[in-house]
């Protein structure tokens, strides 16, 4: 193992503050101690040298040519040493903070607004994770979690829900279909649903109050985003939450013949109630906050 070779660093602290000030009185007061500790630290010094470092005058004191060079290098290292303990002590240190939610959602509602967020919370470092699962909230693995469940699902003890926004939903498909002058006029073409919500149909149609089963030409998607590229290539028709869709529709991509209606579901954020520390219930409100902007 190498070590390494420098001087006594208590010495060149006292060497620095006295060739800075030009005076062994000031050094000593400057770094509170006695005139006569600053003396044995540049002795000490000096001895480590083997040469001298200053000229002693009857009433002042001046530099080697040596010493001028060995000072000049000590004040800069002493200067960028100050400056980096500085930052340090007034760094504030950076939370990390997980979210997890479906791909859709992350997507097509949260990605947008994330360089936002981070402009308000600089010091929190948002980390995003592609989940459905609500044990990773008791695992510790997610912070928070977001999706979209009835407002009369019981949550397990150990959570708390924050309403975000309701869950809207409605048909959504290819401009290029046509004949839609009715709710009953959607049973006549391929209906497009995900495997992560097969229930939407039903719910959409239970509170449209219109009988409904799936027929033999429907489709399945895994996810969001695939549905509504299906629904934009004219495959068929699909049931999307409105605040997911909402940019499709803004780009012409995509209609909603028929609006977007309240099915009794909410996006929530959910939270472990052991976890709702000040960062995290930070974010949290601002996910509250952020849809009535």
């Amino acid at each position: 193992m190498k070590r390494r070779t420098l001087p006594p660093l208590n010495a060149l602290k006292a060497f620095e503050a006295v060739a800075r000030n030009k005076s062994f009185s000031l050094a000593a007061e400057e770094l509170c101690v006695t005139h006569s500790a600053i003396s044995h630290q540049i002795k000490q010094l000096e001895e480590w040298f083997d040469k001298k470092l200053f000229i002693r005058h009857s009433s002042t004191i001046s530099l080697t040519a040596d010493a001028e060079e060995l000072s000049l290098v000590c004040t800069q290292l002493f200067n960028r040493l100050e400056q980096c303990v500085f930052e340090l002590t007034n760094k504030t240190s950076e939370v990390e903070v997980v979210i997890g939610a479906s791909h859709s959602f992350m997507a097509n509602w949260l990605i947008p607004r994330l360089e936002k967020l981070e402009v308000i919370y600089p010091n929190i470092h948002i980390k995003l994770m592609t989940c459905n699962d609500l044990k990773l909230l008791e695992k510790e693995k997610v912070d928070i979690f977001i999706n979209s469940v009835s407002e009369h699902h019981l949550l397990p003890n150990f959570l708390n829900k924050y309403l975000l926004f309701p869950d809207n939903m409605g048909p959504i498909c290819n401009r290029e279909i046509n004949l839609l002058h009715s709710v009953n006029d959607l049973l006549n073409y391929p209906l497009l649903h995900t495997h992560s919500n097969k229930s939407a149909w039903h719910t959409w149609f239970n509170q449209s109050k219109i009988n409904f089963s799936p027929k033999a030409n429907d489709r399945y998607f895994d996810s969001l985003n695939l549905m509504i590229e299906a629904a934009v290539s004219g495959l068929g028709i699909a049931i999307a939450p409105q605040i997911l869709v909402e940019k499709e529709i803004l780009n012409g991509r995509i209609i909603a013949p028929f609006g977007f209606i309240y099915c009794d579901y909410n996006f929530y954020a959910m939270v472990s109630k052991n976890n709702e520390n000040p960062d995290v219930m930070n974010i949290i409100h601002w996910l509250m906050a952020e849809e009535k902007v």
